[in-house]
């Protein structure tokens, strides 16, 4: 950085009195930022790194200083980010998140950038690798405040998505990576205008807004909150905001700035795991134990209103032949068929599960009767004995279905299942192809 640099200008104009050296910033910056900060060359040998990120491996500087990037770390860890460091060196800017252990021996998910670093002729001669976790963005940024408030470059290189605001919520300035997040073509027309309403919010979603306004009150210096929105073009997006008031001499806020962090990825995980945890993983029905939940709050919602309950218990016919003549592959394939067709035959709002093997379960929680489980049962019957073509060949088994319905039955998940699996089994013995129902003695 030049003396003449603008951006050095601008600090000199916001802290009067001071007169750091280009080395003096960049070790408040460096030191005091606490995150991980290193510079490598193409070889992978460290150039630079600071004190905390030397930390990390139970040292100071001067002994990373020299080493290989590849040394420093076990194979896995290689193997893992080597993709990002080709990328870097291509010229292209990274962004991952990784779970890391920290010196105090627990793990943190860590956000990792890599951005290169050109020479003077714009060549490549390495990158800059920064890590750095919720705690340590709010201590950089305290660090950089103290130092200069307004570094716009450090906004831009900031791996969260950078919004300013005024005490009113009116937009100041925001990062290019903030419009990209939000899905803004461009910022202009955009500053002036109240943060809250830009962001086209649901009704529901209240916590940013609430948040916001005990940061203006002056109830909290800072705070987080959580949304999601819908982009226009019909992205879902969910962002961890993590917000601070920047107050004057009297203690008045002045200005926000809030640090967006994309969380997308993290609850679309979230999502799959809760998803993998209740629903059978070949047909998407409900499990077993999701199954008992949803028939348990059934079962008290009946007590409560005096309603009914059905419990369809079914078991197909002829499936083992299946599995043994054509194989496990067309016996998967016959499951998720019989899941297509159950799906396709019950009524909106009736609830579907795979018991496992070939034993599925329907429960009818709405407008239950005699002639809505007859109706219901015999269309399934009806459903599961036509023809399903797997692998070219038409395969036909069929079903029997046990029913039980309480009351008159007792309201007890275990009971009532059992009752169900029995008058199955007696539409079985019957001649398979039957609907039962258990006897309510």
């Amino acid at each position: 950085m030049k003396q003449d640099d603008p951006e050095l200008s601008d600090y000199r104009a916001i802290a009067p009195g001071h007169s750091l050296s280009k080395g003096e910033l960049l070790d408040v910056i460096t030191r005091s930022a606490g995150a991980t900060m290193a510079v490598v060359d193409r070889s992978l040998t460290m150039l630079y790194v600071n004190d905390e990120y030397a930390r990390w491996f139970g040292t100071v500087p001067e002994q990373l200083v020299g080493r290989s990037l590849t040394r420093m770390y076990g194979d896995a860890a290689v193997t893992a980010f080597m993709p990002f460091v080709a990328r870097v060196l291509s010229g292209e800017r990274v962004q991952y998140q990784r779970l890391l252990r920290t010196p105090y021996g627990f793990d943190e998910w860590r956000t990792i950038c890599l951005t290169p670093w050109h020479n003077a002729e714009g060549s490549i001669e390495g990158f800059i690798t920064t890590a750095l976790d919720v705690h340590e963005l709010q201590v950089a940024m305290d660090a950089l405040r103290a130092a200069n408030q307004r570094l716009s470059s450090h906004m831009e290189n900031s791996p969260l998505s950078v919004f300013e605001m005024d005490h009113n919520l009116r937009l100041l300035h925001c990062s290019q990576r903030a419009v990209q997040l939000m899905g803004w073509v461009h910022v202009a027309g955009l500053e002036g205008q109240l943060l809250p309403e830009l962001l086209h919010l649901s009704p529901a979603d209240t916590s940013l807004l609430l948040a916001l306004q005990r940061l203006q009150s002056g109830q909290e210096s800072q705070n987080r909150a959580e949304t999601s929105f819908l982009r226009d073009d019909g992205t879902e997006v969910h962002c961890e905001w993590f917000n601070s008031a920047l107050t004057d001499a009297d203690g008045q806020v002045t200005s926000i700035m809030a640090l967006v962090e994309d969380v997308s990825a993290k609850i679309e995980i979230a999502r799959q795991q809760h998803y993998l945890a209740h629903h059978d993983s070949l047909t998407g029905l409900f499990n077993r134990a999701a199954f008992q939940q949803q028939l348990e709050k059934a079962l008290d919602a009946a007590r409560q209103n005096a309603a009914s309950v059905a419990l369809l218990f079914i078991d197909l016919d002829g499936f083992k032949g299946v599995n043994d003549t054509e194989g496990h592959r067309a016996g998967d394939e016959v499951l998720r068929i019989v899941a297509q067709r159950i799906a396709s035959t019950v009524r909106l709002g009736d609830t579907m599960a795979r018991l496992g093997g070939d034993e599925f379960l329907v429960m009818l929680e709405h407008e239950v009767t005699r002639d809505v489980t007859d109706t219901i049962g015999h269309r399934l019957l009806h459903a599961l004995q036509q023809p399903m073509q797997v692998e070219g060949r038409d395969l036909v088994i069929g079903a029997s279905i046990g029913v039980a319905i309480c009351p008159p039955l007792e309201g007890h998940i275990d009971e009532l299942m059992n009752r169900a699996d029995q008058a199955m089994y007696s539409a079985k013995r019957a001649g398979k192809g039957r609907l039962h129902y258990a006897d309510t003695d």
